[in-house]
């Protein structure tokens, strides 16, 4: 089953370049989430990962991401951009690798391993605050983070 999976998988990389999973959350404790597979195989760009935004919302903008690796655009961890998510600033995290097995099956299934990279792209509190500064309001409704902060 395994390699029909990765055989789907492939086939339909290799038509669009790349795909978009999106996953519910686990009621009350985790928010949705919403990751890429192919960035990486296709355009040597990290996997992204979305948390806690509607499904259409993050499918979308997982895709203008990947339009952008397609155009030579690569994200860097960081890096504050106020292109991605319409204008409000976002930062990408490196995701720690001890969080793929429960997060990112489709891509351990394409990449037969771990061995591919997935960035987190986080926005701010209501005050401009990123998790991981001070007094930033978190919240696992708001987003779940897949990274030290």
């Amino acid at each position: 089953m395994q390699n029909r999976t990765h055989q789907e998988l492939a086939d339909n990389i290799q038509q669009h370049r790349w795909l978009v999973f999106n996953i519910m959350g686990d009621g009350d404790a985790l928010p949705p989430f919403s990751y890429t597979v192919g960035l990486f195989g296709t355009f040597g760009h990290p996997e992204v990962v979305l948390s806690g935004l509607d499904h259409d919302v993050a499918h979308a903008l997982l895709n203008e991401i990947g339009d952008d690796a397609a155009r030579g655009i690569r994200r860097q961890e960081d890096v504050v951009y106020d292109d991605v998510l319409g204008g409000s600033p976002c930062l990408f995290k490196t995701v720690l690798p001890e969080h793929y097995e429960a997060y990112f099956g489709r891509a351990l299934v394409f990449y037969q391993g771990t061995d591919f990279p997935v960035l987190q792209c986080v926005w701010p509190d209501a005050k401009m605050r990123f998790p991981g500064q001070g007094g930033y309001a978190f919240t696992t409704a708001n987003q779940e983070l897949l990274y030290q902060p």
